[in-house]
């Protein structure tokens, strides 16, 4: 006689971690075989490390019918989770079991590796394949549409469990936070600022748009994983190997709730910010883009989210457009009808310009392609660092962004991408587990984001990012963003009184906290370096924006950028250190 599910839970309720696997081999042990007769290619579950065979009985008439499975493996410990799944579902109905949170049954009891798309296990393929046969049997019963039938909740998604703030705590957070921060406090918390140059100072980073600093936190979190538990994600059971699977899918997670993503399963991990782009132009773009249609992007663009379209037009014969600049940098959304048409297939537009620093109206811009039927990709390198994101209340079907931007660890980004766009957009990388079958002749896909992750990921950089994101949250990015703009405020103020200079964006209202400016008879390159012998730290040339340079008619800029760890004493640092620069230059 099979154990119900409490029976399950209390026993699990006593064990640790590494008698799990044991009472999961007992679990198995009790189940019972099926026949040779039902383990046949049309029950097996494909696309599992072992052998999985499902059938299921339906006893009574529409939608009152109930569901029985059986189902069976050569490996006891997925016999013993089917025990946990047969438990879960059995005696129930179609629409019962579509709506049954099977996610927080294997949470409850500590075995969400199971579930995850990387561990081909059988689990989520059984998973799977109840919730087809259930949606089948109400097509059968009403008529209802098969793809939508259990669409309207994250409970059927397998492994996708996310606590998300939603989109009404979001646009709390954005309101201004009474507490301000306190930069001295947090300049602490990262131990490269705090060291002593030769010059006897503390170093001004003024290039965070570039890389941000690390806190103590991420680096400690790194160097736990490789001193302590290392292993490949989502290969070893043993127990370094579930450490690292909790880790780094506990890290997808938390990116999820970053984002108000709608689940984990929507959240990819990359190297990085121009890789994720790429993966989008190939992967989406050239299975959707033919001759005639649209690319519609900015001319402020970084060349990432700018080069990977301007090829895919060459290569799929579509036309590349750009939506106007006002004169101070911002999106001439008047003229905006005018290069968004019926033919615009896909719009790609960055969150906060790099160099100008102008935030996009995204919302706004997501509304008026919806209207032509164009797909939206954000680059949000910078916004995401900086500002709240919403991914659902702002539509965007794509999102990129860079771990080492936002206090993260280097070699890693993320690829948002609605669950619907994610299905039609196709791998470039393969081999790994985003493998579900190779035959000699055709080989087919995991689910995502395993589809996306080819090979061994960037385990304890993603990690590290799941920590940074912790310590932006507990930070308060409201408060990071304020504080932001307040040093944006008097960095304006106190450079426009540089004699022959030109700051190039618009006002404090529409950016955020970077500022790209030139100086009449100095060079942005001969500055910087001047910057340097008084430790500021800032960034010179066209911050790989030519075509927006090319635009603004200068060959390079300086810019500045703030974060969370900069103060106003770094502002008054820079304003003294240009005033440096001007005397030094006087003297040649």
């Amino acid at each position: 006689m099979l154990l119900t599910l409490d029976e399950i839970f209390n026993e699990f309720a006593d064990l640790d971690r590494q008698d799990q696997p044991l009472y999961l081999l007992e679990l198995g042990d009790e189940l019972p075989e099926l026949p040779d007769s039902a383990r046949t290619a049309e029950n097996r579950v494909h696309g599992c490390q072992s052998q999985v065979w499902l059938t299921t009985d339906i006893q009574g008439a529409g939608e009152s019918a109930i569901f029985t499975i059986a189902a069976d493996s050569d490996s006891n410990i997925v016999r013993g989770l089917i025990a946990i799944l047969a438990a879960a579902y059995n005696g129930k109905t179609a629409r019962e079991i579509l709506e049954y949170d099977i996610d927080a049954v294997f949470h409850r009891l500590n075995l969400q590796q199971h579930i995850t798309p990387q561990r081909r296990n059988g689990l989520r393929g059984m998973v799977d394949r109840v919730l087809t046969l259930a949606r089948m049997h109400l097509v059968a019963c009403n008529g209802v549409d098969s793809q939508d039938s259990g669409r309207d909740t994250d409970r059927n998604r397998v492994g996708s469990h996310v606590t998300r703030p939603g989109a009404a705590k979001i646009e709390q957070a954005r309101a201004e936070d009474p507490f301000p921060l306190n930069p001295d406090a947090i300049r602490q918390q990262f131990p490269v600022l705090c060291r002593v140059l030769p010059s006897g100072s503390r170093p001004i980073f003024l290039d965070s748009g570039a890389s941000a600093q690390k806190p103590q936190c991420v680096i400690d979190k790194e160097r736990e994983v490789e001193e302590q538990y290392y292993a490949n994600a989502h290969r070893g059971t043993y127990q370094f190997g579930l450490r690292i699977d909790e880790g780094f899918e506990g890290a997808r997670s938390k990116i999820a709730g970053f984002l108000n993503a709608p689940s984990a399963d929507t959240i990819i991990f990359t190297p990085g910010t121009t890789i994720g782009l790429n993966m989008i132009a190939a992967g989406w773009g050239r299975r959707h883009l033919q001759p005639g249609d649209e690319i519609l992007t900015t001319v402020m663009e970084h060349h990432a989210n700018f080069v990977p379209w301007q090829q895919l037009a060459r290569q799929c014969g579509a036309t590349l457009k750009l939506i106007p600049l006002t004169p101070d940098g911002r999106l001439d959304m008047e003229q905006l009808d005018f290069v968004l048409t019926r033919r615009t297939r896909l719009l790609a537009v960055t969150g906060m310009s790099n160099m100008l620093g102008t935030i996009n109206p995204i919302r706004e811009l997501v509304r008026r392609a919806r209207g032509v039927g164009a797909c939206v990709v954000v680059d949000g390198a910078q916004s995401v660092p900086h500002l709240p994101t919403d991914v659902l209340a702002d539509d965007m079907d794509f999102l990129v962004f860079s771990g080492h931007k936002l206090y993260g660890p280097t070699g890693i980004g993320v690829l948002y991408g609605k669950p619907e766009r994610l299905e039609e957009m196709d791998p470039v990388i393969f081999g790994g587990h985003m493998i579900s079958e190779v035959h000699i002749e055709n080989s087919s896909w995991s689910a995502a984001p395993a589809k996306f992750e080819a090979g061994t990921m960037p385990i304890v950089q993603a990690i590290g990012l799941g920590t940074a994101i912790d310590w932006v949250q507990q930070t308060g990015l409201s408060r990071i963003h304020k504080h932001e703009q307040d040093l944006t405020t008097l960095a304006m103020e106190r450079l426009k009184t540089v004699p022959g200079i030109t700051i190039y964006g618009p006002g404090v209202a529409d950016r955020g906290g970077i500022i790209s400016f030139r100086i009449d008879g100095i060079h942005p390159e001969d500055l910087a370096a001047i910057l340097d012998q008084k430790d500021v730290f800032a960034r010179h040339g066209h911050h790989c924006t030519m075509p927006l340079h090319d635009w603004l008619g200068v060959s390079a800029t300086t810019r500045i950028s703030f974060a969370a760890y900069n103060t106003a004493d770094d502002v008054r640092a820079l304003m003294d250190a240009i005033q440096f620069a001007f005397e030094r230059l006087a003297k040649r």
